[in-house]
């Protein structure tokens, strides 16, 4: 049985590749202990971390921290849930985020990881998710973990929350999500006008209320209805991670036309979020929501 463990990674210093530290941070019964890079492999050592169970790590995107409310929301929802090890990658300069530094920061991320799995902790029981840009670091960090390791180890589950679009040059040098990147490579689309990125897609891809822009998210200006879009992702992830049975039912389906006009009521159905059977299914998968929370609907079709 799982205790209730948050892992918070700390990254210290200020960008890329060796130079980058981190600090991991767990907190258990009113009691914290801290590691780095160097020695994260002693993690599975720890009585609260479970070494045969799941871990969910968590990158946020360059405009959040520990106290935004939607990165609170996810942290609150996986400590309200026992059954994970969960692990948020931090920095105390969130600017520090950035397409130029993604890739080395990727790199960092997956060099830790390394040491962890040549430790004994297997990796397919790790769950890496990123939001926006957080989704192409991790994914780099799934990438490096392969490479390194000669493919003895490979990350079990990759998510990408409304991946960031990072234009044409920093798409190839960073690298979009791919079904190469893990076992199981899903994304979240919130948002595809001006923020988010559909070509990174792996396995699976969700597309919430088509994966444009929001119909709730009416402010005059453009670029705050785009935020409002894109930081959807976080909110429908920590709803799904709260819940104990699968929520979001989706259709397969090509088009969010198609998908409106019933034309794939027959097709298959699958849940976005923690609890689903992504795992046989593939394709792209579209799915309306309510307006407020509860946002999940009981049903798959439009």
């Amino acid at each position: 049985m799982f205790g209730k463990v948050t892992i918070l990674i700390l990254a210290l210093a200020t960008v890329v590749h060796a130079d980058n530290r981190f600090m991991f941070i767990f907190y258990f019964n009113g009691g914290i202990a801290e590691y780095t890079t160097s020695n994260l492999q002693m993690i599975i050592g720890h009585p609260s971390f479970v070494r045969n169970g799941e871990t969910v790590m968590f990158h946020y995107n360059n405009d959040h921290s520990l106290t935004t409310p939607e990165v609170r929301e996810i942290i609150q929802a996986y400590e309200a849930n026992s059954n994970y090890n969960f692990v948020v990658v931090h920095y105390p300069d969130s600017s520090e985020i950035g397409s130029l530094s993604a890739g080395g920061l990727g790199d960092s991320i997956g060099d830790a990881l390394i040491a962890l799995f040549n430790n004994g902790y297997n990796s397919g029981f790790m769950n890496l998710i990123g939001f926006s840009l957080g989704a192409q670091i991790m994914a780099r960090a799934s990438r490096r973990v392969q490479d390194r390791s000669n493919r003895r180890h490979i990350i079990g589950r990759l998510t990408g929350l409304d991946p960031f679009n990072l234009g044409a040059i920093s798409s190839v040098t960073v690298g979009r999500l791919s079904s190469a990147d893990a076992q199981l490579v899903e994304s979240v689309h919130t948002e595809g006008e001006r923020i988010g990125d559909h070509e990174s897609q792996g396995h699976v891809a969700f597309f919430v209320n088509g994966g444009l822009t929001q119909p709730f998210c009416t402010d005059a200006l453009p670029g705050n209805r785009a935020d409002c879009s894109h930081i959807f992702a976080l909110a429908v992830w920590a709803e799904s991670v709260r819940s104990s049975t699968p929520i979001f039912p989706a259709l397969e389906c090509a088009t969010w036309s198609r998908y409106l006009g019933g034309e794939c009521n027959q097709n298959s159905v699958t849940n976005l979020g923690r609890v689903s059977n992504n795992i046989i299914l593939r394709g792209s998968f579209f799915l309306r929501t309510n307006h407020f929370s509860p946002f999940s609907r009981n049903t798959p079709f439009p």
